[in-house]
């Protein structure tokens, strides 16, 4: 009877997840679809189909909790109980690195939160618009940290040894802690496909208007636009330059086709009119340079409107910014429009590199599963620290190497697929490599025994 009940609570429990998801996606992506069609008309060139994909995403998302309440309520009892016990690690582990991190960063900007006029109210707003970038740069090591503990703990226990007596492989063993694996990577890849560079983008901005001033996306931009020989340089970006926000110190510098000095402009804001098409000045210093002459200096009359400039303030700010702001969407219509340009096949790998590491950076939740769950499981009376340290230091190393492959191919010295992905690649066989090992009985390396 016990049973039965218990079974009926996690069926019961699967319904009002699903319940609530569908709630969610009710809710949330007729909002998505309006973000998107927003964007789409602030970003031409962005890819509309990557985009559509974003609706999607935030639908699996919320459906992400049924699916694995449903794989918990139709698995046996020892894999509900291995669920139970990292759930608990999980908690402690995640929630310590969280707390840990939150308040480290909450001291540093308290001062930003209290000109707000509240300052939980100022943190509430900065934290859950930077939620993305956060969670995914917290989760894989609040994942390596919850194997550790869970499976160290678990090895001690009676269960464990009952099971690996009874012939059920290691691998079969540690199947749900490898699902929770799987779970967290595809979290981490719906958030780093749009969400997580945005927010990582947008962090000045946020804690610009948490304070009450205008929100500056970025600084000190500099722009080429090779059809019109024109250098653009913007001392400020606003956030909200798609909402009639003015860009504030502005420069722009037009080339001959000799690529000599032709004239140059300085404004003290200036706003792009979408509907018209066309730039307005204000504050507008004009200097006319001829070869071997003094330049001339003149101030127009106001507005200064320029109708015959094609460039757009999305696009300035696209390829202005760095690569690592943008989404999967952004960099891939960056890497088919764009780069068509010859002055510009430069950036290509700077892009590609990007577009690469946006899907590769969630699998490091997936490969320090692989790697910390044979250096953590051991069926002896004594645990070797030795392997929690190896495992420790293995994802220092793998967040080291990575950085280290990723400006070699951003600076077209290696080749972008190759750098992002062979730091994924050698971990992963490594893991691989420890747990056939560990379930052959065979000790992992001399040193660290079995």
């Amino acid at each position: 009877m016990k049973e039965a009940a218990r079974g009926v609570k996690r069926w019961l429990l699967v319904l009002a997840l699903l319940a609530l998801g569908i709630f969610l996606c009710f809710w949330r992506l007729p909002i998505e679809k309006q973000n998107v069609a927003d964007h789409l008309r602030g970003f031409p060139e962005a890819s509309t189909q990557m985009h559509g994909l974003r609706v999607y995403i935030l639908a699996v998302v919320f459906l992400l909790p049924a699916l694995a309440a449903f794989f918990y309520a139709t698995s046996t009892v020892l894999n509900r109980w291995l669920t139970r016990e990292f759930l608990h690690a999980f908690l402690i582990c995640f929630g310590g690195i969280l707390a840990v991190y939150m308040l480290l960063d909450f001291s540093s900007k308290e001062s930003a939160f209290e000109e707000s006029g509240s300052v939980l109210f100022g943190a509430w707003r900065f934290y859950s618009e930077y939620s993305p970038a956060l969670l995914t740069l917290l989760l894989p090591f609040g994942m390596l940290l919850s194997v550790l503990f869970c499976v160290g703990k678990v090895s001690r226990s009676r269960e464990l040894v009952a099971a690996l007596q009874s012939g059920v492989s290691m691998w079969r063993l540690m199947l749900p802690i490898y699902g929770f694996g799987v779970l967290a990577t595809l979290f981490c890849i719906a958030c780093n496909f749009h969400w997580a560079p945005q927010s990582e983008g947008m962090k000045s901005a946020n804690l610009d208007e948490v304070r009450g001033k205008t929100g500056i996306q970025a600084t000190d931009l500099v722009f080429f636009y090779p059809k019109g020989r024109r250098m653009w340089k913007v001392a400020n970006f606003p956030r909200e330059f798609d909402q009639g926000v003015p860009l504030t110190g502005v420069e722009v510098t037009t080339l001959h086709k000799d690529g000599s000095l032709a004239s140059r402009l300085y404004a003290d804001e200036a706003k792009w009119s979408s509907s018209l098409g066309q730039w307005q000045f204000s504050r507008v210093e004009l200097a006319d340079h001829h070869k071997n002459q003094a330049p001339i200096f003149v101030n127009p009359m106001e507005p200064y409107i320029k109708d015959d400039w094609n460039e757009t303030p999305a696009q300035i700010i696209q390829q202005g910014a760095g690569a690592q702001y943008l989404g999967v969407p952004d960099l891939t219509g960056m890497m088919k429009n764009s780069v068509k340009e010859e002055w510009q096949q430069s950036e290509s790998a700077r892009y590609a590199t990007q577009w690469h590491y946006r899907w590769a950076l969630p699998l490091s939740c997936f490969v320090y599963v692989l790697v910390a769950i044979p250096l953590a499981l051991f069926v002896t009376r004594r645990a070797s620290g030795a392997s929690i340290a190896v495992a420790i230091g293995s994802a220092i190393f793998m967040v080291l190497l990575t950085s280290v492959l990723l400006a070699l191919g951003e600076s077209e010295n290696m080749n972008p697929a190759l750098a992002v992905w062979l730091p994924i690649g050698i971990f992963t066989a490594l893991g691989f490599l420890l747990m056939l090992r560990r379930n052959a009985g065979r000790a992992l390396w001399p040193i660290f025994g079995k």
